[in-house]
């Protein structure tokens, strides 16, 4: 039997490129490629451009809801606004329902940027699921990821109990 770094290999595991988290992380890492072409010319980070894209479908968000929709950290995306405001692709108004908001509204130069990028995105995204079933692929995609969060869910609770033992 094979040893890996001190390890014996049985042949019921599979080697790691066969993995799926291996395999979703290669995808990605080429669909990030592929979005720093439209993307990273023009001085903006793939955030960024999640930022603006829920901006431009919504009208105008607040920071709260943008961190909410884009499943990133709300400083992250204070810190991404502040550049986005500091660079002229987004702008402010106060939250008339809310006097500590902000919301967040393009500007014409990153709705110009998005009816331009777009297009690409669908047309690459039409690419990437030649001869694979859309919605099929989309609901596995949704349950992979519940799958996902419920187990990073069950190592936070496990890493919580640790912490207060340690306590």
């Amino acid at each position: 039997m094979p040893k890996k770094a001190g390890k014996t290999i049985t042949a019921t595991e599979p080697p790691q490129e066969e993995l799926i988290q291996v395999r979703i992380f290669r995808i990605n890492e080429v669909i990030n490629q592929l979005a720093r072409y439209s993307v990273r010319t023009r001085g903006l980070r793939t955030t960024d451009m999640r930022i603006m894209n829920l901006v431009f479908d919504a009208g105008e968000l607040s920071i709260n809801e943008l961190a909410r929709r884009s499943h990133v950290d709300k400083a992250w995306i204070s810190r991404s606004v502040m550049e986005l405001l500091k660079k002229r692709w987004v702008s402010k108004k106060p939250d008339p329902d809310d006097a500590r908001a902000q919301l967040i509204r393009l500007t014409p130069k990153s709705r110009t940027l998005i009816e331009t990028v777009r297009p690409q995105l669908i047309s690459n995204e039409r690419r990437l699921l030649a001869d694979i079933g859309e919605q099929q692929l989309k609901q596995q995609l949704d349950k992979l990821l519940l799958n996902a969060d419920l187990l990073l869910e069950s190592y936070q609770h496990q890493h919580k109990k640790q912490q207060h033992k340690k306590r």
